[in-house]
C-alpha cells in the first residue's frame, strides 16, 4: 500500500471555491480510480491550511493517479493556493483499520510543485 501526502495552503477567501471544487469535482473522480483505498482530509479554514492523505494499491495505481487526474486537480486549483504544494509518496508502514502492521521498508518519493 503507497500513501500519497499533499499539502498547501489556500488563499484567503477563496475557501468556499476550494471547498466546492474538490468535495463535489474531484473526490468523486479519485474515488472512482484503480487502486483507490481510501482519502482522509484535514482542513483549518482559518488558515487555509489543508493535507490530504490518499491511499493506493499499488506504486502503479498512484503513480497512474500522479499522473493522470491528480494534474487536472493541480492546474484547476493552482489560482486560488496561496503557495507551492507538497506533495510526497511513502510505502505504508501501519495502517489500523487496513490492518497492516511493520509494512515492508521502501523508498518514498518527494516532490514540490509549484502553484
Amino acid at each position: 500500500m503507497i500513501s500519497r501526502i499533499v499539502l498547501l495552503t489556500v488563499q484567503p477567501g477563496r475557501m468556499r471555491e476550494f471547498r466546492k471544487s474538490l468535495n463535489e469535482e474531484f473526490i468523486p473522480k479519485i474515488q472512482t480510480q484503480a487502486g483507490f483505498i481510501e482519502n482522509i482530509e484535514s482542513l483549518d479554514p482559518n488558515t487555509g491550511k489543508f493535507c490530504c492523505i490518499t491511499l493506493w494499491q499499488t506504486p502503479a495505481d498512484e503513480e497512474r493517479y500522479g499522473k493522470g487526474l491528480f494534474q487536472e486537480m493541480t492546474r484547476k486549483l493552482a489560482p486560488i493556493l496561496a503557495a507551492s504544494m507538497t506533495v510526497n509518496t511513502l510505502p505504508v508502514e501501519n495502517a489500523s483499520a487496513h490492518k497492516i502492521h511493520a509494512g515492508k521498508a521502501g523508498m518514498g518519493q518527494n516532490t514540490k510543485l509549484a502553484a
